[in-house]
């Protein structure tokens, strides 16, 4: 499972460790989950403002592409159930939940603040995750190439 941020820079840059995860996707050495959520948030997020600014090559054609391509390889889970609250970003709790409902084993996140800090036993959240979900790891995209991919 990879969090919108990893899926905006494989877009950015098709050369980075975001790309090679989702190569790894494409090459069958991994499993993609998708749901309608995050489906929207990968077709919101490459088009702010912000983003389409810098990088001029954003464009909606190929934001649409990259989904098309994106849904070419994934599992989709339309909905999953509610699974987990993310008190700190709530806007994450799609990704945690479908991750719950897939039996995913990793999430790919650059979001330091807001995913990974749930491998931590530090904060109460991370304690509560860490205990009802020992089998799922949230890494970045360096990390799962390093240490799962490399395996």
């Amino acid at each position: 499972m990879f969090d919108s941020v990893v899926f905006v820079q494989a877009m950015i840059n098709g050369q980075g460790p975001s790309a090679a995860c989702i190569e790894r996707v494409s090459a069958g050495e991994a499993i993609l989950f998708l749901s309608d959520a995050i489906l929207a948030e990968i077709r919101d997020v490459p088009l702010r403002p912000e983003l389409t600014r810098r990088y001029a090559h954003l464009t909606p054609r190929l934001v649409e592409s990259f989904v098309e391509q994106m849904q070419g390889i994934a599992t989709h889970v339309v909905v999953p159930p509610k699974a987990f609250t993310l008190p700190r970003d709530p806007n994450d709790e799609p990704y945690i939940d479908l991750a719950i409902a897939a039996n995913a084993r990793y999430v790919v996140t650059w979001n330091d603040r807001h995913l990974t800090y749930l491998m931590r036993g530090d904060t109460p959240e991370g304690k509560e995750f860490r205990e009802k979900f020992p089998e799922i790891t949230i890494l970045s995209p360096p990390d799962f190439l390093r240490n799962v991919m490399a395996r």
